[in-house]
Parts: C-alpha cells; sequence; structure tokens
C-alpha cells in the first residue's frame, strides 16, 4: 500500500472519527501487497526524484491526449516511464524493501538505454525489423528481460511464467511433437517483432495502457485529491443511514461510487472497510459477514463503468468497437449486480435481525449536495462528451480538467465536516 493509499485511509477515517487500527492497516496491507505487490516507500531526494518523474509522466501523457505523438514515440516512452518508476518503486525481493539498490539503478539505466536507442532509430529502426543487427538484437533482448522481471516485480511469476513458456514455444517449435510442431523462430525474428514493431512489447495492451489506461488513473488520481472519495462515503451515508439496513445500503452505494472511477476492487475495499467496519458491526454484522458484504462491494469496481478495472479499453481495442458501447453494455450487468447487493441487505437484515445504527446527522443530503455535488460533473462529463462525439482519449482528458477547475473553487477540497458521526456508544 502506497503511503498516498495509507494517507487517505487516515483522512477519511479521522473524517468520520473512526480510529484506525494500526494491527489491522498492516493486515491489510498484506492483502494488498498480496494482489498488487510489495512497493518501496522512498523519502528524501529519491523520493522527490520519484514524484517528479511520476508528475512528468503525467504531463506528458496529458499533453499527448490533446497534441498529436506518434504512436510509436508515445509507446517507447510510455515504456520508458513505466520501467524508470516500477525499479524503483517495486523492490528486487520484500527483504530489499523501502531502499534502492545497485542492480536496481542498472536496470533503470538499461530501461532508459534501450527505450532511448529505439527513440533514435527513426523510421529506420522499424524499417529494418525482418533483419535486426547485432546492436538491435542485444537491446531487444534487455528490453524483453527487463520487461519479464518488471512483470514479476509487480504482478507476481505467474504472468512471466507463461511468457517465458511462449517465447520457448516460438523457439523450440521444431523439437516438439505433432500436433505442436512448427519450424520455430530465431532470435532475430523475435526480436524484430517483440522490439522493432509495434506488434510486439509496443502492441496493443501498450497502446490501451499509454492512452486509456494512464488518463482514467490521472483523473482518479484527481477526483482522490479533490475530496470526491470523502464526498461519495458521506453522501452514501446521508442518502442510506437511518433504518437497519442503512448500513449495508451505504456499502453498498459507496462501494457503486468509489469503484466506478477507480477501477480497483482493493482500494475500494479498503477504503470503506476502514470507515464502515465499525457500522457494520454495530449493526449487528458478524466479521466474516461485513468482510463478505465488503469485499462484495469492492469487487464491483472491476465491472462498473466507466473504467471497468481496465477491461473496457481492452475489449473496446480488441474487438474494435467504440468504447462508449462498451460502457452501455456494462451498465445493464452493473446495476444487476448492486442490485443483487441490495436485496441481500435487504435478505440479510430480516434474517439475521439487524439493527439499526443512531448516527448523529450534521448535514442534509440536499445541502451535502449543493456544497460538493460538483464532484459528479466530471464523472457525467465523460458519457456526454463521448455522445457528442468525443473519443473516449479526448473525453477522459476533457472530463480531467473539468474535475480540476470544478474543485478549484473549493480550495484543497477537503469536506469541512462529515456528514455522519460515529455510531453512538460504538465502543
Amino acid at each position: 500500500m502506497s503511503e498516498r493509499d495509507d494517507r487517505l485511509i487516515h483522512e477519511i477515517a479521522a473524517e468520520h472519527h473512526v480510529a484506525v487500527d494500526e494491527a489491522a492497516l498492516k493486515k491489510a496491507e498484506t492483502y494488498i501487497e498480496a494482489e498488487e505487490g510489495a512497493t518501496n516507500r522512498l523519502s528524501g531526494l529519491l523520493g522527490r526524484l520519484v514524484v517528479a518523474v511520476a508528475v512528468f509522466m503525467s504531463l506528458f501523457h496529458l499533453y499527448a491526449a490533446y497534441a498529436i505523438v506518434p504512436t510509436q514515440e508515445l509507446r517507447m516512452i510510455h515504456v520508458g516511464f513505466v520501467l524508470f518508476l516500477v525499479f524503483l518503486l517495486f523492490p528486487f525481493s520484500r527483504r530489499f524493501r523501502h531502499r534502492v539498490m545497485w542492480w536496481d539503478w542498472i536496470a533503470v539505466v538499461l530501461s532508459l538505454l534501450v527505450v532511448g536507442y529505439g527513440l533514435l532509430g527513426g523510421d529506420d529502426f522499424t524499417d529494418r525489423s525482418t533483419t535486426p543487427s547485432n546492436l538491435d538484437m542485444v537491446f531487444g533482448v534487455i528490453l524483453t528481460l527487463l520487461v519479464l522481471e518488471a512483470a514479476r516485480r509487480g504482478t507476481g511469476w505467474i504472468m512471466p511464467f507463461v511468457c517465458v513458456l511462449f517465447i520457448a514455444y516460438a523457439m523450440l517449435g521444431p523439437y516438439l511433437g505433432q500436433p505442436w510442431t512448427h519450424r520455430g523462430y530465431d532470435i532475430s525474428r523475435l526480436v524484430g517483432h517483440m522490439y522493432m514493431t509495434l506488434e510486439g512489447i509496443f502492441g496493443v495492451p501498450i497502446d490501451v495502457s499509454s492512452t486509456l489506461i494512464i488518463l482514467f488513473t490521472i483523473y482518479g488520481a484527481f477526483l482522490q485529491f479533490s475530496g470526491a472519495g470523502k464526498f461519495f462515503i458521506d453522501f452514501s451515508f446521508s442518502a442510506m443511514g437511518g433504518k437497519r439496513t442503512g448500513a449495508g445500503r451505504t456499502i453498498v452505494l459507496s462501494s457503486f461510487l468509489l469503484g466506478g472511477p477507480s477501477g480497483s476492487g482493493v482500494a475500494t475495499t479498503v477504503t470503506l472497510g476502514t470507515v464502515a467496519y465499525p457500522m457494520l458491526a454495530k449493526a449487528g454484522y458478524g466479521k466474516d459477514a461485513a468482510g463478505g458484504l465488503l469485499a462484495a462491494g469492492g469487487l464491483g469496481a472491476i465491472i462498473s463503468p466507466p473504467v471497468l478495472g481496465a477491461a473496457a479499453f481492452l475489449i473496446a481495442e480488441f474487438l474494435k468497437i467504440s468504447y462508449l458501447d462498451v460502457i452501455l453494455m456494462a451498465t445493464i450487468p452493473t446495476c444487476l449486480y448492486y442490485f443483487a447487493l441490495f436485496l441481500m441487505v435487504e435478505i440479510d437484515a430480516r434474517k439475521f435481525g439487524m439493527k439499526q445504527v443512531p448516527l448523529d446527522r450534521t448535514e442534509t443530503l440536499w445541502k451535502l449536495t449543493r456544497q460538493f455535488g460538483f464532484h459528479f460533473l466530471s464523472l457525467a462529463a465523460i458519457i456526454v462528451f463521448m455522445l457528442l462525439g468525443f473519443s473516449p482519449v479526448a473525453a477522459v482528458f476533457w472530463a480531467t480538467i473539468v474535475a480540476f477547475v470544478a474543485s478549484a473553487p473549493a480550495g484543497s477540497a477537503q469536506l469541512s465536516a462529515s456528514t455522519w458521526k460515529r455510531p453512538r456508544n460504538a465502543e
């Protein structure tokens, strides 16, 4: 879990007067690391360097969304940024956490070299993909190894292992039995395809990552730092509180509001769990039932528009259909999913005799919406821009601008007081 996620959980918990148990936070961090990989927390000059590179990367992709950047350059620069950050933020193993070792710096330098070599090669670089030079093959092999190592650090061994099997299959075809045998491909053919064209490492997944995924990530960061996360939770508390099913309904609604823009089930579950678990416990939910409801609500993030856990962009690109069509097709199953969760909450309330949780109301739903309802504008802007004919890239770019402009008058946009206080006698 990053420092930003840690800080966000503490801020939301403090906003709702909930004490965050450090042991519980450590346990949550363990779950997140198992899902997303262990990360370094860097401070001092190195920490500022990483932040500066991340900010520059964000600005570059925002510029690329508005201006015209050649496809080959955009994908290569994107991969260079990602490799640079991965080797600094993801340790070689857990015992080397929170420090950057010499081999990490070697990987960083090699990442810059192989990407820079491809960029400087220009059109000649791609034109000789069928007959790569010895230097091309050296850099191509290095890039392949760097990508495999970056994938291992970020996601574990499964993905790199599968990739290695496919590479081995391409090279060992003549030695395999029927029906798997084929003529085989040597290193020069593999390097030419993987490194020197837009069909291998720089293929469709990187195209989606360097355009849509990175822009939605930036958009989600804007929402987070503008206070939208706190508003969505407070809005859910205000809209659903006051009944014995209010606690469960709040989890379902806030999961939908938080999960849609973020696309991360883990982040949604952890953020909500820190704030809402005391309320669920007070309402009569056991640990397993409360954890199941929080996990089910967070899981909906990967099927909820507009992000769908980054799957929507890949679906649209591979099937060659409009991204707006993907969103429309995902709307019905998303509504059915959360409607089923609402029904489950209602059934559990009657089956297990859930209690009404008394909450001290400090803001009405109308007043809260009037003060902070601008956070909904950017969500609607994405759909509106696409209906007006904008591409998905342009739509999320302008939605990010809308989020920035709408939240600017509110300063840091931190909610001055939470809509609900801690349940009475929650201790």
